[in-house]
């Protein structure tokens, strides 16, 4: 496993179920809440965040980043950057 899960509640909530019931601190109304993040390169990292009242997800990876409305495509893009930072070996 090339990334290290932060929150794992709210990781494994992600994966089976609706997060529109996670609470928020007020620091994490403002910067998201961390749910994973790589091992490699600590600038990409996977959040959920509050987008005008609504849960999203969003991928970060150094100075730039991508909402997502679900996990799925959330998850497909944040592994496929994880690739990127972190070819798998060749055999």
């Amino acid at each position: 496993m090339n990334y290290k899960i932060i929150n794992k509640p709210v990781f494994e909530q992600a994966q089976v179920r609706s997060v529109s019931d996670v609470e928020f601190t007020e620091e994490q109304l403002q910067e998201g809440m961390k749910l994973a993040v790589s091992k490699v390169d600590p600038t990409l990292a996977l959040y959920l965040v509050d987008s005008e009242g609504k849960k999203k997800f969003e991928v970060r990876w150094d100075d730039s980043s991508e909402l997502f409305n679900g996990w799925y495509s959330a998850w497909d893009n944040f592994t496929w950057c994880l690739g990127i930072v972190e070819p798998p070996k060749e055999q």
